[in-house]
């Protein structure tokens, strides 16, 4: 099964404690949004369940770094933009300083 959805502000990740160890993502709090809720077989080992948790942590994780990397660059090429045009302002008044 696949499922789109699409993540608002008020989007939640929630867990359930140990040992039912669920997981629910719900992209948004209106009321016709999707769920996504998943749990274990009952009988799955402590430490299978504790593997397929790493698992899923470090793929969110990964996503989030991903997000992460592409927000510096961008705020790296805003700054940068913006010292190149305090520069190019910088220069032209030094420029008309100078004809005067």
């Amino acid at each position: 099964m696949r499922a789109y959805d699409f993540w608002q502000e008020t989007g939640t990740a929630e867990s359930s404690a140990y040992p039912m160890a669920s997981l629910s993502l719900r992209p948004s709090r209106d009321a016709t949004a999707n769920e996504l809720q998943m749990m274990f077989p009952q009988g799955t080992a402590p430490d299978v369940q504790l593997a397929i948790a790493d698992r899923v942590l470090a793929g969110v994780q990964r996503w989030r770094d991903i997000i992460a990397e592409g927000v510096d660059r961008q705020r790296t090429a805003v700054d940068e933009l913006a010292a190149a045009r305090e520069e190019i302002a910088r220069l032209k008044a030094e420029r008309e300083d100078g004809a005067e």
